[in-house]
């Protein structure tokens, strides 16, 4: 996938601009803007107003106004978290964990559980709300994935800047962790789930180099996948392919796959 920095698409909810990915091939990076494209002025959009009008335990639904790059005021109703911990950027982070264990496959974690929402089980990343006293994103990461899945990690490899979770109908922010953990630590030979009354989790582990095919075998049997694993999964998978081609052999070894996500 291929972002344009002229291409950004304003979402009144999110009061800044997102970047959507193109269908051009890598070449497009470097270009300002496609030819066929028109130039957005983000100068001409300005958030006016917000007016809540219905509030739940956990989350309200409040009316923005905005005017858009023609002059006309419009309105987009925008769903908000009701509680934010103070002094952080995103107001959710998720693990992106990758298991290491002698002489067997790197495997990506997963969590399984009931989501109301959809009214059926997901396959997620280890996630959660950013809670007092935590002050960093990395420090809550890593706290959501020993409570979720009882791993300990045992190396951070990066920390995503902030991401919105889904700018079309929320405020929500996220930060995305990518974590090691190095299963043949005693630590995570003796793992064991944490998670708070109510809560309900099943660890899931897909070996790296297969992990598209077995979502969509999750998928086959009603399992709803979290857009975020899947376009991970996407992105895995092209990786692997654009890798076996420019070296002219089919590439099946596994550590090809999380060396990707390494560097």
């Amino acid at each position: 996938l291929c972002y344009s920095t002229d291409r950004p698409l304003y979402y009144p909810d999110q009061l800044f601009f997102t970047l959507q990915p193109t269908k051009r091939g890598l070449s497009s990076v470097f270009r300002r803007t496609s030819s066929h494209s028109k130039r957005i002025d983000k100068k001409k959009f300005t958030h006016v107003s917000s007016e809540e009008i219905a509030r739940g335990e956990h989350m309200s639904l409040s009316k923005y106004k905005y005017v858009d790059a023609s002059g006309t005021q419009k309105i987009w109703e925008v769903a908000e978290r009701c509680h934010k911990t103070k002094n952080t950027d995103a107001d959710s982070v998720c693990a992106l964990p990758i298991l290491h264990r002698m002489l067997k496959y790197d495997c990506l974690v997963l969590v399984k559980q009931y989501r109301p929402s959809v009214k059926a089980f997901t396959l997620e990343l280890p996630a959660g709300i950013v809670e007092s006293p935590e002050t960093s994103s990395q420090q809550s990461a890593l706290r959501r994935l020993n409570s979720q899945t009882g791993y300990t990690s045992t190396g951070v490899k990066q920390v995503s800047p902030l991401t919105a979770s889904d700018p079309i109908h929320t405020t929500c922010t996220t930060k995305i962790v990518s974590v090691e953990i190095n299963g043949d630590d005693l630590r995570n030979l003796n793992a064991q789930q944490k998670f708070a009354e109510g809560e309900f989790y099943e660890v899931v582990q897909i070996p790296m180099n297969d992990v598209l095919e077995r979502l969509n075998d999750y998928s086959d049997e009603g399992y709803v996948i979290d857009s975020r694993v899947y376009t991970f999964a996407i992105g895995l998978s092209m990786g692997l392919k654009m890798g076996s081609e420019r070296n002219g052999v089919k590439e099946d070894d596994v550590q090809f796959v999380t060396n990707i996500i390494d560097h």
